[in-house]
């Protein structure tokens, strides 16, 4: 079976802000949803930050705003929560401007398991995000309960990943585009054998990083105009998961891949798993 997943990310509605340019996120989350009455995708995954965040009042609009924009979809949704949906607001008041939870859940679908992670966002300070144990408990738990081909969607890519050209994170936020301890997420995927693919948004650029077979896939924003200098790339797109793995990003800074699939519990040859010293007699 094929899953066919419509995919969008970092929206960043509200005042245009540097390169997020805000005020064209309404317009485009209108092809976005044309696109999906058009493509019939199984699913639609939004992988958080939805808002340039403001104040509470201001952020509490801003979401409701995008939540109207998603409500007319009658395609299963799923949507993550970002570091800017909850730099103003609560946990709590996100889920209630957007009227729903974001606590992690996953469902089948189409022969495939789909885990949406809600992992921790919140920023320390200068010190950027840092997956509790609490979060990690979740996926190892999630993972060990399925014996289907797996998709994890997160806001934070956890591959680690070089930001060198990166407008935002190769310096101005160096050290905020992942997850201090995402070693740590890896080697729950890595361990369950069951990951396909990871997909990911927050870095604001289309990426690929592929880690013991499983890639590891960052979509850009759709109000972004760093790569594309004075307009918004309204990038979104469709992810297919079948005997391979095709990802197209559409608008201006498009991309195409096409990825062999893992095998379930197959890896790659590790010094550390397969040519370990022998212990000492």
């Amino acid at each position: 079976m094929t899953l066919r997943i419509a995919v969008i990310t970092d929206i960043h509605h509200g005042e245009d802000r540097g390169t997020k340019l805000g005020t064209a996120a309404l317009p485009l989350l209108e092809r976005f949803r044309a696109f999906v009455a058009e493509a019939g995708p199984d699913l639609v995954v939004e992988l958080g930050d939805r808002i340039n965040d403001s104040d509470p009042e201001t952020d509490r609009r801003l979401t409701r705003d995008v939540a109207a924009a998603f409500a007319p979809m009658n395609t299963r949704r799923a949507h993550i929560l970002g570091n800017h949906d909850n730099h103003a607001l609560a946990r709590a008041e996100a889920e209630a401007a957007m009227g729903m939870t974001f606590a992690s859940w996953s469902c089948d679908i189409e022969g495939h398991h789909v885990v949406f992670w809600n992992a921790e966002t919140s920023l320390l300070e200068r010190d950027g995000f840092e997956l509790p144990a609490s979060d990690l408990e979740w996926l190892a738990d999630d993972l060990a309960g399925t014996d289907l081909p797996t998709i994890v969607c997160t806001h934070v890519p956890l591959d680690n990943g070089s930001m060198i050209g990166n407008f935002y994170f190769e310096k101005r936020y160096a050290g905020l585009a992942h997850y201090r301890n995402g070693n740590r997420a890896r080697d729950v995927i890595e361990r369950s054998g069951k990951v396909v693919l990871c997909l990911s948004g927050h870095t604001h650029w289309n990426a690929l990083n592929t880690i013991d077979g499983v890639p590891y896939v960052t979509i850009q924003s759709l109000t972004e105009s760093f790569t594309t200098p004075g307009k918004a790339c309204g990038a979104f797109g469709l992810v297919e998961i079948g005997d391979e793995i095709d990802v197209a990003v559409g608008g201006l800074d498009p991309v195409r891949l096409r990825l062999p699939r893992r095998a379930l519990h197959a890896h790659w040859h590790s010094f550390t798993r397969d040519f370990a010293p022998p212990p000492p007699v």
